[in-house]
Parts: C-alpha cells; sequence; structure tokens
C-alpha cells in the first residue's frame, strides 16, 4: 500500500511528539482576577442563606396546636394526639425524620466542606488520580444498609399494631368490646352508621348520623370504610393516618380518643369539586353522655305548631323526604342487608349512570317514562340538634344558617349534590329552593327541633 507524504516541517516522529501529554506546569491557565475569586466564593454562601431562610418561613408555617396537625405541641413527650394510634405513628414519622435530617447534614455537610475546602484555585495543579477507598466505600454501605433495615422493620411493626385485631385485644383486656361504626363517604359529605353503638347492650339500637360522629372516650373503635361514588380519604390527624376509602371494597382502621373533647377530620382525596369541604368532626363524650345520646336517639319529639307547619313542608312541597330521613334511623333490612339508605345509594348509582348516556337517549327515556327515580343518599337528619356545624362543617349551625342552606346552598358550598339534584332547586334559575319566606321559616324550625333529648336540653 502507499504512503500519504509528509511535508518535511511534519513528519510523524514531529507529530507523535507533539501529541505527547505536557507537564501540568506547561498547561496555560486562564487568568482570573482577585476580585472575580472573591465573588465565585460568595455565591455558595449566599445561596445557602437564601435557603436556609426558605427552610425556616416553611417551619414557621407548621403549628403543632392546628385543628388538623399530625405534630405534637411538645415533640419529645408525644403530648397533643389524642390516643396510642396517633402516638405509634407521630413516634414513627419524628424518627423517620429526624434520621434523615442527620444522614442528608452529615452528607450534604461532608459535600460542601470538600467542594469549599478542596475547591481548585488559579493556578492550582491537578489533584492526585486515586481508584477509591475500599474501608470507606464497604462502611457507607454496611451502615445506610442496617439503618434502613432496622427502620424497616420497625414500620412494619407498626402496620401491624394498626390492624382492627388490636383495638379487639385492647378492648376485651379491659374487659368490653371495641365499638364499630361504618363510615360512608359520598361526594361531599360522611355518613356514619352504628349497627351496634353499645356493644353487650341488649336494647341497643342502629344510629344513623352524617358528618359528627360521636364516641365514649377510652374505647377502641373500629372503621369500616366505604364509598359510593369516588375513592376518598378518611384523616382524624390527631387520633389516627389517613385510610383509602374505594368504592366496591371496605377497608378497615381503628383509633381510641384518651381524653374529650373535638377532633377533626378532612377527606385526603381529591374527590371532586367540593373535595375541600368535606370535613367532619369526631365528639369524644364520657361514656354516661354517649350512652345518653344513643338511648335517646330517633325517640319522638314534641313539635311545636310552627314546627308542625314545617313537617308538612319536609314532607310536601319541599320533597325533602325523597332523600332525607328523620326520626329513625334507616333501618335495614336483617334478611337481605339493606334499607332506606342503601337503596338511595342504588338509585344515585343508577342515576349517574343515566346521566353519562347520550342526550337523545336520555330525552327518549324521559318520553316513555324509562328515567331512574331521583332519590339520593343524604344526611340522616335526626339528631340534627346535636351538630355543631352544617355543610360538612363548614358554618356553625343555627337558625340563621340554616335557613341560608336550605334557602341556596350553593351560598355556602359551592358544588353541592343538593342543589343540583334536589327537584325544588331546579324550577327556579337563580338555583335557589322555590319555598317561601313562610315554608323556610317553619322548615327551619321543625328541623332544629329534631334530636335525642341530651342535645335538647
Amino acid at each position: 500500500m502507499g504512503q500519504l507524504p509528509f511535508a518535511e516541517e511534519d513528519s510523524p516522529n514531529e507529530r507523535s511528539a507533539e501529541s505527547r501529554p505536557r507537564a501540568v506546569s506547561d498547561i496555560p491557565v486562564s487568568p482570573v482576577s482577585g476580585n472575580s475569586s472573591r465573588r465565585f466564593g460568595r455565591r455558595p454562601l449566599i445561596t445557602l442563606a437564601l435557603l436556609g431562610g426558605v427552610l425556616m418561613l416553611a417551619a414557621l408555617g407548621c403549628d403543632a396546636d392546628a385543628h388538623q396537625s399530625i405534630l405534637s405541641s411538645t415533640p419529645w413527650t408525644l403530648d397533643g394526639v389524642g390516643g396510642p394510634v396517633a402516638r405509634e405513628q407521630l413516634l414513627l414519622f419524628n424518627v423517620l425524620l429526624w434520621t434523615m435530617v442527620v444522614v442528608f447534614v452529615l452528607v450534604e455537610g461532608a459535600l460542601l466542606y470538600a467542594a469549599i475546602r478542596f475547591r481548585r484555585r488559579p493556578g492550582d495543579p491537578l489533584p492526585p488520580q486515586t481508584h477509591g477507598h475500599t474501608p470507606l466505600e464497604i462502611a457507607w454501605t454496611i451502615v445506610p444498609t442496617i439503618l434502613i433495615l432496622g427502620l424497616g422493620v420497625w414500620s412494619v411493626i407498626v402496620l401491624f399494631k394498626l390492624e382492627p385485631g388490636e383495638a379487639i385485644a385492647l378492648a376485651r383486656a379491659e374487659g368490653k368490646e371495641p365499638i364499630r361504626v361504618e363510615a360512608v363517604g359520598h361526594q361531599w359529605w360522611w355518613e356514619f352508621r352504628y349497627e351496634d353503638p353499645l356493644p353487650g347492650d341488649e336494647a341497643t339500637k342502629l344510629v344513623t348520623t352524617a358528618n359528627e360522629m360521636r364516641v365514649p372516650v377510652n374505647t377502641p373503635i373500629i372503621m369500616e370504610l366505604k364509598s359510593d361514588d369516588v375513592i376518598h380519604s378518611f384523616w382524624i390527624p390527631k387520633l389516627a393516618g389517613k385510610q383509602d376509602v374505594v368504592p366496591t371494597k371496605t377497608n378497615s382502621m381503628w383509633f381510641l380518643a384518651e381524653e374529650t373533647g373535638m377532633y377533626y377530620g378532612q377527606c385526603a382525596e381529591f374527590c371532586g369539586t367540593a373535595h375541600a369541604q368535606m370535613k367532619f368532626r369526631v365528639h369524644v363524650m364520657e361514656d354516661a353522655e354517649y350512652k345518653a345520646w344513643v338511648a335517646s336517639f330517633a325517640e319522638p319529639v314534641q313539635l311545636s305548631a310552627e314546627a308542625a307547619r314545617g313537617q308538612l313542608v319536609f314532607l310536601g312541597d319541599g320533597q325533602c323526604v325523597t332523600c332525607h330521613t328523620v326520626g329513625a334511623s334507616d333501618v335495614v333490612d336483617p334478611e337481605t342487608g339493606e334499607g332506606v339508605q342503601h337503596a338511595r345509594m342504588q338509585t344515585y348509582i343508577e342515576y349517574t349512570q343515566w346521566l353519562a348516556k347520550r342526550a337523545d337517549e336520555r330525552l327518549q327515556d324521559v318520553r316513555t317514562g324509562n328515567e331512574p327515580p331521583t332519590a339520593f343518599a343524604a344526611p340522616n337528619l335526626t339528631d340534627l340538634s346535636c351538630r355543631v356545624t352544617l355543610g360538612a362543617g363548614l358554618v356553625d349551625r343555627n337558625r340563621e344558617t340554616l335557613r341560608q342552606w336550605v334557602r341556596d346552598p350553593d351560598s355556602i358550598k359551592p358544588g353541592n349534590r343538593m342543589s343540583e339534584l334536589a327537584a325544588i332547586y331546579q324550577t327556579r334559575l337563580d338555583h335557589r329552593a322555590d319555598l317561601t319566606e313562610a315554608q323556610l321559616g317553619d322548615l327551619v324550625e321543625y328541623l332544629t327541633a329534631q334530636g335525642p333529648a341530651v342535645c335538647l336540653q
């Protein structure tokens, strides 16, 4: 084969010599002024200061005494949480959090120290090249592995403690049975149903209420969580962590409140327009007070003349009875397991499926009388006088707010299903109740009169 000719001044030997690496001292270094170097050194400090300021502002936003904070007002003693479930979860959270903080500080501190202390300055030679440090690499592999395994095993132990079986064992150790409460998530309110509110009491009764759950102090409560529409999430931060509420599936959790008082809950899963307004409360009562509430639930009440007229509005022009129950407990047929609320939920599901049909198909169903009935699951109002809020915890309950809620629910809770589905809101362009002021007043008196005797006193 032929060879390419080289110029005399560009021979292969000369090219080889030129390609050999030069000494580090021979590598030109771009000139950098002293001022530029100082500015470069200040940048990491400015960045760190800004990051620290942001973290401090974020920390100031954490209030351990807030209604829905999972934190304790005294972190090291875990005071401020309401029971053993919240305490176990908070302890695990604190250990995980501070372990991660320590690891972050050590790793990032070493990184920043090395980046600043050993940064290359103008005129510095290249550092010696190494291939690692075997003992150090073994250490930073083994130590995190042991740490993660330890925290993982502890997390699994805590998960087992959150199973309902722990509540049963805890209750029986005290010589009693836990109370089981069925919580059903609706768009956008909570239904609470007690099939056996006084375990072991032969004279017990079914209790159905909404948005405000009542439980006795120092008694394990097992929650059976269901949904009739979309995925919700049941969360009482001061008593227990979040648990998903999934259609067609029943999930369980438990809690125990060690002090009487009010505990605040929230749906923690985006579930539609009014998701952020799907709140609820847990009233923790003394045992005697709780038993009195159960005993007088759905007992007949004496109605004034104005309230009696309001009952006629409830049953007639207002058509409230189509979806709401008053003076009863939504009794369930023991053979079929179905009752008033179950039938309403099934109707709601069928109606939403019908709304998904094409407009011409729905029109044809209306003409032929095949449209589904318009009865929907709505809060049981039997113990309305016991509740302190309306609209799933949005406003205080009093005659004025109740009147406003019935007249124009959208003014209190935009996106609510009552004004969207109830017939009396469909005949006016402004979607207000098609009732006179006198009818509204009578209806408010009737609803205000509803409740166990313990609440009406």
